[in-house]
């Protein structure tokens, strides 16, 4: 009897455990998100992938990931859909009832600010 219990019980831990979010999964959607930007998009080489957030998707079942593309001080905001398996990728425009959905999450480009100050010019003299 007690044989049976102790079976019962250490099914009951393991479908527990299976429930229960593990980080190497979500680690794995993050990394599948960074992977498909590598290998979809045509990147300069110094190019750096941050990421940013990851966060359930209006489509239902998925994860949208949300990164920064880091070229020369310009950073580029990218949105990739990641279904829970880890199966499927979107990367791409999501369209909900015409509005559009990724450019609403990934937020504008950031180009570096430029110095707006005036320049100071010293005294110069020219001869000729």
């Amino acid at each position: 009897m007690s044989k049976i219990f102790f079976g019962i019980m250490g099914l009951l831990f393991i479908s527990l455990l299976s429930t229960i979010n593990n980080p190497l999964k979500e680690n794995n959607i993050v990394q599948s998100a960074i992977e498909t930007v590598k290998n979809q998009v045509t990147l300069p080489q110094e190019a750096e992938i941050k990421f940013v957030e990851k966060r359930e998707s209006p489509i239902p079942d998925f994860y949208m990931v949300k990164l920064l593309v880091i070229d020369g001080g310009e950073e580029i905001p990218v949105v990739v859909y990641i279904d829970k398996a880890c199966e499927k990728v979107i990367l791409g425009t999501l369209l909900i009832r015409g509005e559009d959905v990724t450019l609403k999450e990934a937020g504008d480009p950031r180009i570096p600010k430029i110095d707006s100050r005036p320049l100071e010019t010293g005294k110069t003299s020219l001869s000729y």
